[in-house]
């Protein structure tokens, strides 16, 4: 049985649908959730260097935490009858992946739910999708959650 769950998720359907996978399971297992976003100022830069001045580029990154926690409170909405907490984290050039186990393993969960995309091509070949990369290096479980 499961004690301590962290469920990553984003503004994508199945996120949503691991969040309500993580619920589920959270409530059914009386564990504690933390409902996790990463905000990761990387996604500024990869149509080119439009965001390339310090004044746009923290203002830009003042917008993706400001989404995120936006995102949090909308999922804290749906975590009554649970032992829920919402966090926040920043990936700071780092992989999101690392972020969410580094957390993990902070936290001791005993397992991370995550949707998983189903994205193809050769973006995912070279890099791997942030799911996959966090069922390799993670020290938890991982359910990698599927849109249905």
């Amino acid at each position: 049985m499961y004690k301590k769950i962290l469920v990553a998720i984003d503004d994508s359907t199945t996120s949503q649908g691991a969040l309500a996978e993580a619920l589920h399971i959270a409530r059914t297992s009386k564990a504690k959730l933390y409902i996790t976003h990463v905000a990761d100022e990387t996604v500024l830069n990869l149509h080119g260097h439009a965001m390339t001045s310090a004044v746009n580029l923290d203002g830009a990154v003042a917008n993706l935490v400001q989404a995120g926690r936006a995102l949090l409170d909308k999922a804290m909405e749906s975590a009554t009858d649970i032992d829920a907490e919402a966090l926040l984290l920043e990936a700071s050039n780092r992989r999101i992946s690392e972020v969410i186990s580094e957390k993990a393993k902070e936290l001791g969960v005993d397992l991370i739910v995550i949707g998983r995309h189903g994205q193809r091509g050769l973006a995912t070949l070279i890099l791997g999708s942030v799911a996959e990369q966090l069922a390799k290096i993670a020290d938890a479980s991982v359910l990698l959650v599927r849109k249905h």
